[in-house]
This record gives C-alpha cells, structure tokens and sequence, in this order.
C-alpha cells in the first residue's frame, strides 16, 4: 500500500473515532442541552414495517441519524446527519421540516470525495424526501443535492454512486 492510500485509510479511521466521540445527535432533540430524550430513541428491535406515509401528521417527520451513536436515533432538524456509512452533512440549518421536501443548507463530506473534502467539505443544499411510516413514525427515506449546489459534478456523481441518495432508517430485524 503507497503513502497516500495508508494516509487516506489513517484519516478514515481518524474521522470515525472523532465522530464517535461527539454530541449524540448533533440536532435539536428532545432532552436538556439538545441532547435526546429516552423516547426520541428509536429501538432497532421489534419489527417496524416501511409503508407509505399517507395521512401522517406532516410536523411529526424524522429522519433516522447516527451521528456519535450506531445504533442510530430519530431526529429531526440535525445539526449533523450522517446520511449513510458514505456521506455526512454538516453545519445545517433547516428552512423547512416536517413537509416533503425537508430543505437544509450546510456542507457535505464523505468517503467518496477524499482526499479532497476532507478539510474542506463541501457547500450544499440539501433536501430530504419521501417520507414512509416505520412502526408508526415517519421517516424522511432519501435525500439530494440539488444542482444548483457548490458540489462540482463529478463529487456529485461519486456522491450518488455511492449511496443512491437513501438515508438509513430504522432496522426491520
């Protein structure tokens, strides 16, 4: 393995260590200080079933995080989204929620765009959509990057390869 490829996968492991460490949730929660409420948790037993969200209660849209947690959570306005184990957004702040789609603007980075984002993520718009019910919660499913955003078109090729605009959701074990 050259230099660079063990420095990437030396920053990589980095990265992940620091994310591990920071604010549960990185968004408005439910609990003291932002952080979640015992009941903002969603448990990744039982078997909740995706189905369509019609007749939902539009203010009442989660997405499911797991920023400083992997077993992941529901939240709704996150400061920080890991959107996918290959793209995180950042430093958002949300012009709307609880509608389709869910508009926040912030920076973007992920595993598709190193070395280059790396220190420099990059500037986006992003929109969460196509919310479904899972056990009774609505959940924003997937997200995108319109293209009018500051990410060059390659990145957002990779971006879209990588994880095809799904967010995670909660585990139907």
């Amino acid at each position: 393995m050259d230099m660079t490829r063990l420095a990437v996968v030396g920053a990589l492991c980095a990265l992940t260590a620091v994310a591990g460490c920071g604010d549960r949730n990185g968004g408005s929660g439910g609990g003291p200080g932002g952080a979640p409420s015992p009941t903002d948790r969603t448990a990744t037993a039982g078997e909740p079933t995706p189905t369509d969200g019609d007749g939902r209660d539009d203010g009442e849209i989660y997405v499911f995080n797991t920023y400083g947690n992997e077993e992941g959570f529901r939240d709704q306005r996150p400061k920080v989204l890991v959107a996918s184990e290959f793209t995180t957004f950042s430093d958002l702040t949300w012009s709307g929620w609880g509608q389709s789609p869910a508009v926040g603007e912030g920076t973007v980075s992920g595993t598709w765009c190193l070395p280059e984002c790396q220190d420099d993520p990059f500037p986006v718009t992003v929109e969460l959509d196509t919310p479904k019910d899972f056990d009774g919660d609505d959940y924003y499913t997937a997200y995108s990057v319109p293209d009018d955003s500051e990410l060059p078109p390659d990145m957002k090729e990779r971006m879209e390869e990588a994880d095809g605009g799904r967010l995670m959701v909660p585990s139907t074990d």
